[in-house]
């Protein structure tokens, strides 16, 4: 049975309620997480939580527990989560009567097959999703994730894996559910946050190794690319075949830097991971 931290407390996940007056429901005021668990064991906490207490600063919203704890708390609820491989959730709202709540929960998660990480998938670009770089919620991983959420599901209705959005300028951002990152002759390259895309964990720890840099990027750059990656702590890195109907090339980037990214976080090589990756 699965394992939830729900409000202080360690309880069977189907133990969880919502109050209807939370700020969560009501307003989408609050924050999550998300984190692969592979074998019981959560990938990159600290650069989860580095950004989480970041976001909880911007947006006034101060919890009983404090990281260590929370840490811990995520070790003990992932201990317990399904196998071989589980999304691990930590979600934070305002809550009701000043008391905000906090749920950090597990579930089953079927990770791209063999054939998506070596064959690619589709992707669908939405001129008119725009994101706002300079905006209160740029940046945030904000549970007000509605306009992300109808991009992905028109991409779905065309047959697409992922949206890739623009903001108000036209430069390209992300995905809706992941970081962009193009492919060129002279090196790999993603968009900075000043355009506004949320400070993804693997984007940050390829960041940091210098696997790929930051550079502005526009729209008629995914017809000269040589490759386009998308990122996420779920997917880890993951290659786009087609992108609006246009094949684009898939190379052995997105490998080579799965498993830089998972040598980063001390994760087994994708060699030792059967089925993952």
């Amino acid at each position: 049975m699965s394992l939830a931290y729900w409000n202080g407390r360690i309880v069977p996940a189907r133990e969880v309620v919502l109050t209807p007056d939370d700020g969560g429901f009501l307003f989408g005021d609050g924050l999550f997480e998300t984190l692969l668990v592979e074998q019981g064991r959560p990938l990159d906490v600290s650069g989860h939580l580095d950004r989480l207490f970041a976001g909880l600063d911007r947006i006034k919203l101060d919890i009983p527990e404090s990281r260590e704890v929370l840490e811990g708390t995520v070790a003990e609820v992932a201990a317990e989560a399904p196998r071989p491989h589980a999304r691990l959730r930590i979600t934070l709202t305002q809550g009701a009567g000043g008391q905000p709540t906090r749920l950090v929960i597990a579930s089953p998660y079927t990770p791209p097959t063999a054939e998506q990480y070596r064959d690619g998938v589709t992707a669908h670009l939405f001129p008119q999703y725009r994101i706002d770089s300079g905006g209160p919620l740029a940046g945030l991983k904000s549970l007000c994730y509605q306009a992300c959420r109808l991009a992905l599901h028109r991409a779905e209705a065309l047959g697409a894996y992922e949206a890739l959005l623009l903001n108000e300028r036209g430069h390209l951002v992300e995905g809706s559910r992941s970081n962009l990152a193009l492919v060129f002759p002279d090196g790999i390259v993603t968009p900075p946050r000043a355009e506004g895309c949320l400070p993804g964990t693997v984007r940050r720890r390829l960041l940091e190794i210098r696997a790929v840099s930051e550079h502005t990027l526009h729209p008629e750059d995914l017809a000269t690319a040589s490759g386009v990656l998308l990122l996420n702590s779920l997917i880890g890195v993951l290659p786009v075949s087609v992108v609006n109907g246009r094949e684009v090339p898939v190379g052995p980037h997105a490998a080579r830097l799965r498993a830089l990214y998972r040598q980063a976080v001390g994760a087994p090589p994708p060699s030792s991971a059967p089925r993952l990756y």
